[in-house]
């Protein structure tokens, strides 16, 4: 079985969403002195490559454990949205060159993921509500991205908009953020998997994601 990794290694001081809690992972036991070795790790759930879910953004609306797993699993369709410039709207006719299934799992590659760790990273190009809502009339409820966020991060928070964020999560979709590596795709991996940690009635989670060429 082929197996690409879409994932950023978590570590400590990684980048991550202005203002939330910074990763720190240490060793806490020693296995010459506590007989096993054991790290302690502290982050938020919005760190590295993760989830989503719609709670992220409003208390009505589902947590992590409310998602069924098969939204997290399938195949995927890749939207080129390559060699755009920093803090640009990605342009609507990248997202109409596709065919999309209902149940696809849309990936949005920006190659932004090159910058993670800097601060270009937090300039990423972003999805218009035109395009989330040419998405969703086709029946996408997953979408995962190689940048930051699914709105724009503004050079200064006061200015921070989560119109792209209402808008897929109030219809039921999940979000994959900070994913990594999708220039290295084809179709020898078809499938995606990018199964959140379980933590239970949250707002989201890490993920390990990867795509694979096999279900089976």
């Amino acid at each position: 079985m082929e197996i690409v990794d879409l994932s950023h290694p978590l570590h400590t001081g990684m980048q991550v969403y202005p203002g939330d809690p910074q990763v720190v992972i240490e060793p806490i036991l020693h296995a010459e002195t506590d007989w096993v070795n054991v790290l302690s790790v502290h982050m938020g759930s919005q760190s590295g490559t993760h989830i989503d879910s719609p709670f992220h953004v409003l208390n009505e609306l589902a947590t992590l454990d409310q998602i069924p797993l098969q939204r997290f699993i399938g195949p995927w369709v890749l939207v080129d949205a390559t060699g755009l410039a920093p803090r640009s709207p990605i342009p609507h006719e990248r997202f109409t060159q596709q065919n999309y299934d209902a149940g696809s799992i849309v990936l949005i590659r920006t190659d932004w993921s090159k910058h993670f760790g800097s601060s270009e990273y937090l300039a990423h190009p972003y999805p218009t509500l035109e395009s989330l809502e040419y998405l969703l009339e086709r029946g996408v409820r997953t979408i995962a991205l190689d940048f930051l966020s699914l709105d724009m991060t503004p050079e200064n928070s006061a200015d921070a908009k989560l119109d792209n964020h209402y808008l897929w999560s109030r219809a039921d979709g999940v979000i994959g953020e900070n994913f990594t590596n999708f220039a290295s795709l084809t179709n020898a991996t078809p499938f995606i998997s990018l199964l959140p940690l379980n933590m239970g009635a949250s707002d989201g989670g890490p993920v390990r994601a990867v795509a694979i060429s096999s279900l089976d």
